[in-house]
């Protein structure tokens, strides 16, 4: 008779001894240059096919292995993303493979996990140290993808820890827990110890009687997690991993708590939407015992609850803006869940301090026609009109003010009537042949003037115009007088100027007279960096070399492209239109005003 251990250990050789599924066989697939692999959706626009040509290998290298990758602004998100993510030729050089194990390096960090796990996968002569079909097996755990992680058992693979730990994983996944416990066994024969795998794996079977806290640092930390049901705390959500809080987002069995935290860092890196980001409060919300522990969890409570007062709300939501000004990507991220919250409140008493900044917070959120709603006051309810008076208020008439006879009819001087001769020129109720003096004419009233508006107002105005790449030549002078008129000094002549050479900068041409005031008050260049800086960025993008213009941009705006001059933003702008980057290019522009952190 078979034991049990016989058992489990003839189903974890019949595990890893089995030939793949899908075995490739077809020559031409193993031609595929991996460079012209694209990770985009369909409608998602792409870098030019050509964006590695123009540039040597090793000048690519090194500006690739000091790429920033974390604290990206939304601007720089997209750049980057497309970087790793479009499809084109390879560059030249010898240094192809160690550009393309760079391009998954930063896919990764990047939190793109289905391109990293497939360009992992790509790389046939992998750096030194570096196991990328590990890396690819464990992001596939991550995507849900078990299937095709284990099946990387299948293929030699470099002699790591990894793979012993992941024949454990993936009998436990195929319900051999016994299996799993073998291979944890043969694993620490190997001198591999790993206490917490091998404490959920006992958790999967029932027989650990205090199973680990979850853990989420790796895919099979996130998978095991999930299937031996481990109990999940805030403080297990990896904050260098997006890709993994991500997935812990956009799972509906993670604890409340959990999840909105994971939601906040997976919305910040740009990998889920605001409908996503929305859905998972929104369910923490409903939950029983949820217990906001953040400022934005406070804001959203305050917000979904009916019984808040309105100063109650904004205050809770100021609050939480105020907190994500310390940089874009997080303002943003905010502002887009916050938004209806702030739709829902009324331009009065309780709101006026707090107009400006929920002004703001409706760009970041693409809310413009909101944006101008709290910068526009509201229009004064106007003064109901005097009573007519009632017959009792005016009274009887006087008593020679009969119309019973002929006597009271009004005669013309020097007409007579039979009742009597001519009518007495002092009776005679005509018009008075008396002149006014000129200071008792009376004027007409002229209508009243409005008012400038506040500088805050108009610098909102402005900003939606440059956000909007599709407005009008109406709504772009009107907001064009707007500035002008409210820049009272000369710090606010100088923002407004700069506002307007980022208009024309990001492809919206400002009116006449505003490049004028261009002209007149445009601010003393003092850029952060050197100029060949941005020079370089422009020769690049003329060169065709797209790649070298994003690692470039990134690598000199540095996470806040307002701390750039005039000069240095009009060359990358230019730079990034010319390489097809136009979206980026205008929320690279908006982000140069300061918007999302300050007044100017």
């Amino acid at each position: 008779m078979w034991s049990r251990r016989a058992l489990a250990g003839a189903a974890l050789a019949t595990l890893l001894s089995c030939p793949a599924s899908a075995q490739i066989e077809d020559s031409w697939l193993e031609q595929v240059d991996p460079w012209g692999i694209s990770y985009l959706g369909e409608d998602e626009p792409a870098l030019p096919t050509r964006m590695w040509r123009g540039a040597r290998g090793e000048d690519l290298l090194a500006l690739m292995q000091e790429a920033r990758t974390k604290g990206l602004s939304p601007a720089e998100q997209i750049l980057m993303r497309r970087l790793v993510l479009s499809g084109g030729r390879a560059p030249e050089g010898e240094e192809g493979n160690a550009l393309l194990a760079e391009r998954a390096r930063i896919a990764f960090e990047l939190g793109e996990a289905a391109a990293a796990a497939g360009q992992f996968a790509e790389l046939k002569a992998p750096p030194p140290g570096v196991d990328a079909a590990a890396m690819a097996a464990d992001l596939n755990l991550v995507l849900g993808n078990e299937a095709t992680a284990c099946e990387a058992l299948n293929t030699p693979n470099p002699e790591s820890e990894y793979w012993p730990r992941l024949r454990a994983v993936c009998a436990a996944l195929a319900g051999n827990t016994s299996g799993a416990e073998l291979a944890m066994e043969m694993a620490q024969a190997q001198g591999i110890e790993d206490n917490w795998l091998a404490s959920a794996i006992f958790a999967m079977s029932g027989v650990a009687p205090t199973p680990p806290k979850a853990k989420f640092d790796s895919g099979i930390g996130f998978v095991m997690s999930n299937r031996a049901f481990l109990e999940v705390t805030p403080d297990a959500v990896p904050a260098d991993r997006a890709d993994i809080a991500a997935a812990m987002a956009r799972r509906k069995l993670t604890p409340p708590d959990v999840r909105v935290k994971a939601a906040q860092i997976a919305a910040e890196a740009g990998l889920i939407d605001r409908e996503a980001f929305r859905i998972a409060y929104n369910s923490a919300l409903a939950a029983d015992g949820f217990n906001p522990r953040t400022l934005l969890s406070e804001a959203m409570f305050a917000a979904a609850d009916g019984t808040s007062t309105d100063a109650d709300t904004t205050e809770a939501i100021a609050t939480a803006l105020i907190e994500a000004e310390e940089n874009p990507a997080h303002f943003a991220a905010t502002a887009s869940l916050l938004r209806a919250g702030m739709a829902k409140l009324p331009l009065g008493p309780d709101t006026e301090d707090t107009a400006f900044l929920f002004a703001r917070a409706n760009i970041a959120a693409g809310e413009f026609d909101e944006a101008i709603r709290w910068v526009t006051p509201p229009e004064p309810e106007p003064e109901p009109a005097a009573p007519e008076p009632t017959l009792e208020e005016i009274g009887p008439a006087p008593e020679d003010a009969t119309v019973s006879g002929p006597a009271n009819l009004l005669v013309p001087t020097g007409i007579t009537i039979e009742t009597g001769g001519p009518v007495d020129d002092t009776d005679a109720e005509g018009p008075s042949d008396t002149l006014l003096a000129v200071d008792e004419i009376p004027l007409e009233e002229e209508a009243p003037v409005a008012e400038p508006p506040t500088f805050e107002a108009a610098w909102v105005g402005a900003l939606v115009i440059l956000a909007d790449a599709d407005a009008g030549k109406a709504a772009i002078e009107a907001a064009a007088d707007q500035l002008i008129a409210a820049a009272q000094n000369e710090d606010k002549a100088e923002a407004a100027a700069r506002m307007f050479a980022l208009w024309a900068a990001a492809g919206t041409a400002p009116p006449s007279e505003a490049r004028t005031f261009l002209s007149i008050y445009s601010p003393v260049d003092e850029s952060s960096s050197a100029p060949g800086d941005a020079i370089a960025i422009w020769a690049a993008a003329r060169s065709g070399t797209a790649a070298e213009v994003v690692l470039r941009t990134v690598s000199l705006t540095n996470g806040d492209a307002s701390e750039l001059g005039l000069a240095d933003l009009t060359l990358i702008l230019a730079a990034l239109e010319d390489i097809g980057a136009e979206d980026a290019a205008r929320l690279l522009a908006l982000e140069a005003t300061g918007y999302w952190k300050e007044t100017p």
